[in-house]
């Protein structure tokens, strides 16, 4: 789907944005700051008032949130038509309005990184509302696209009521419009010639989820929502047999019906080069680098700095083949395994090895499930689910274990280490816990500085395979490797998409790093989801930079657990807000050296309330 828009205007959703001029601009901290909490506040129960799944997924007791889900109209999603955009463009330009009447020198500490925060995005989403973008981006991507992501949502769809249940009927009902509407945009996209589509792909996914028919995961998991609510038999049986009829009604038939319309497409337009190629490309995919990294360099600057660690990276890494060849040769026939017997094992054993390291969260209670095969993307090695706001179940990790099939394997425990601890769920917990703003836990997230954080922890834990007998210049060689392939699709990324490289150009340009045969294989890759690797590598530089810096400037009162206090402090932001953050936590060891401050969270001085 058009990705940016989409994510920013549920970002910047307010339903009514009624704060009186006069308090927002009182000189009263503790009014100002009252207010604000409201207007964020209103955000979020905006937000999970007018979208179903959202709020499902959520909010398990919306009673005590002050609304009722049994009288919401239910929608799969927003439909794609001029009118909805020019809407969500003025309710972004209201919510920026409404922003900037607060003065921002009262808020507290946190109030401050939110106002950024939603600052640095309304902008963002403005320049994506300009009309010279109405027909860029894709609803129907690889990775991403609403065929894909559909099955995600429905098969991991979980009620909590007889109420929720009621409406699963209506949101299955709901899809054909809305297919409909983005089949309608994608027509209107060839007819502007700048669409740019896998058609093979979305039709293969697409048969193969029609052709299930009643033996599909999603329907399996919303029949089985009837069951487990205390209801009797026959109103199970009833629910079921409502259930069935919308999936057989509404749900396969737009499947197929995407099918066929790719079909009548694919002899139409269809850019085959990278985004850079079309009008106003190369200008829509800044908008969408930025969203995409949450950070303020441009792709000329982020593939500098990647060209210049590429050129490290390999020279260290043919460094540890020179010194250990053995080792090196052990590595790459994948001779070196961990010992563990399960992924709950691997979390146990980062639970531990994490302790010195990062801030305690307390004991996370979660569940680690297979991805089942026919919601699966190839492209997706696991996911890591964000839990309601009140969450009283088990945090939710799955495994796509068609990607993770040996669970001995290095990857496999870098992949725990990625979703679980230290990295989304880890930092999924500590925001809930130390953050006060619903809005920011689960509407603010920025996708640059999740994988960012992501990766980076996922290449630190590596480090702790040491305590299971494994040579540290085999862990360093993996480390280099993951870091290698990140680095080159970063650099690929940006030369096609930003740079305009043809295909020519690009197998030239990297056929010392990649087998020729596949060099349009990934050229493809790059201008089919331009951005969509960048948020791992990008985010990890800058966090590498941030970590480089502050052991320069703190010498021997540098500390892991200070650094990953600072770098976790304001939760999922912008990296100008954790550069801030490390900055003040630098500034407070240096003003106490020898003291506490090195192993603890950055001090904040927040406007004090009257």
């Amino acid at each position: 789907m058009r990705t940016l828009p989409k994510r920013l205007s549920a970002l910047l959703l307010a339903l009514s944005l009624t704060l009186p001029l006069a308090a927002c601009s009182s000189g009263d901290p503790a009014v100002v700051q009252s207010r604000f909490d409201d207007f964020t506040q209103e955000m979020f129960l905006g937000t999970m008032q007018s979208d179903f799944t959202s709020s499902v997924y959520f909010v398990e007791n919306p009673e005590a949130y002050g609304f009722d889900r049994s009288e919401m109209e239910v929608t799969v999603g927003v439909e794609e038509s001029d009118e909805n955009f020019r809407e969500a463009a003025k309710q972004n330009e209201a919510t920026l309005d409404a922003l900037h009447r607060f003065d921002r020198s009262l808020l507290t500490s946190e109030q401050q990184d939110t106002y950024d925060l939603l600052e640095w995005s309304g902008e963002l989403s403005q320049k994506s509302y300009e009309d010279r973008f109405r027909y860029y981006g894709s609803y129907f991507s690889n990775l991403s696209g609403v065929h894909t992501s559909l099955l995600t949502t429905l098969s991991e769809l979980q009620v909590q009521s007889e109420e929720d249940l009621q409406k699963i009927p209506d949101l299955l009902r709901s899809i054909p419009d809305y297919i409909d509407s983005l089949l309608e945009y994608t027509r209107k996209q060839q007819e502007e010639e700048v669409l740019t589509i896998d058609f093979d792909s979305v039709i293969d996914v697409c048969d193969s989820t029609a052709s299930q028919g009643e033996d599909s995961t999603v329907l399996l998991n919303l029949l089985a929502q009837a069951e487990g609510l205390g209801l009797s038999d026959e109103a199970v049986a009833r629910y079921q047999s409502e259930i069935r009829e919308a999936y057989l009604e509404c749900f396969i038939p737009s499947y197929e019906k995407i099918a066929d319309t790719m079909r009548e497409l694919e002899n139409g337009f269809n850019n085959t080069e990278g985004m850079a190629a079309l009008p106003e490309g190369k200008d829509y995919y800044e908008i969408l680098f930025a969203a995409a990294t949450a950070l303020d360099e441009s792709p000329d600057e982020i593939r500098q700095m990647a060209e210049e660690r590429l050129d490290k990276t390999i020279s260290r890494m043919g460094g540890l083949a020179f010194l250990y060849p053995d080792a090196y040769n052990g590595w790459l026939e994948e001779g070196y395994k961990t010992a563990f017997a399960s992924y709950e094992e691997m979390l146990t054993f980062l639970d531990s090895a994490t302790d010195a390291s990062f801030p305690d969260v307390g004991e996370l209670s979660y569940v680690i499930d297979p991805i089942p095969a026919d919601v699966a993307n190839s492209g997706v090695a696991a996911y890591f689910i964000n839990p309601a706001v009140d969450e009283s179940g088990p945090l939710r990790i799955r495994v796509n274990t068609q990607n993770t099939v040996d669970m001995n394997a290095l990857s496999t425990f870098s992949t725990l280490a990625h979703e679980g601890i230290p990295g989304h769920m880890y930092a999924s917990a500590y925001s809930y816990q130390n953050l006060s703003s619903d809005f920011r836990k689960v509407l603010a997230s920025q996708t640059g500085y999740n994988e960012g954080y992501a990766t980076y922890v996922e290449l630190l834990s590596l480090g702790y395979l040491e305590e299971q007998g494994i040579p540290a210049e085999v862990l360093e060689m993996e480390r280099l490797n993951a870091e290698l392939s990140n680095c080159l699709v970063t650099i690929m990324d940006i030369s096609v998409n930003y740079d305009g490289m043809s295909r020519e150009e690009f197998a030239d340009a990297f056929s010392m790093y990649i087998d020729p045969s596949f060099a349009d294989y990934y050229y493809d890759m790059m201008r089919l989801e331009p951005t969509a690797y960048l948020s791992y590598y990008a985010g990890w530089l800058k966090l590498e930079s941030l970590r480089d810096y502050a052991e320069k400037e703190l010498d021997d009162s540098f500390t892991e657990m200070g650094f990953h206090t600072a770098i976790l402090k304001s939760g999922s932001v912008p990296y100008f807000i954790v550069e801030r953050n490390v900055n003040a936590w630098i500034e407070e060891v240096k003003a106490n050296p020898g003291s506490s401050a090195a192993e603890s969270e950055p001090e904040s001085e927040p406007a004090k309330a009257a």
